[in-house]
């Protein structure tokens, strides 16, 4: 029983969440001068809210500990024509974690 109370718990954290995968086409920096907007190949996601003048595009979070470091690596990523998934919120688009392919 306590299994199942656990699993539920964790549940909520991961419901709201997926992984996307692909060749990154576009990096931009928003209109606020903030913003940081991936464009994936073969995204399909449209009602992104984290920057909504760009409703299909994902976001990167300036506030974690480790932007700098997803920001590299998606620099670097798209230099070298490689694939990424990263793992979204799906309500905002906000990224949550990500890795090379």
């Amino acid at each position: 029983m306590k299994k199942w109370f656990y699993l539920f718990l964790l549940l909520p954290c991961f419901a709201y969440a997926d992984w996307h995968s692909g060749k990154v086409e576009m990096i931009a920096i928003g209109y606020d001068g903030k913003t940081i907007s991936i464009g994936m190949e073969g995204s399909t996601k449209t009602e992104c809210t984290c920057y909504p003048t760009w409703p299909n595009r994902f976001c990167l979070n300036r506030n974690r500990v480790s932007f700098n470091e997803e920001f590299s690596l998606l620099l670097s990523a798209k230099a070298q024509g490689r694939s990424v998934s990263l793992q979204i919120d799906e309500t905002t688009c906000m990224v949550n974690a990500m890795y090379e392919n």
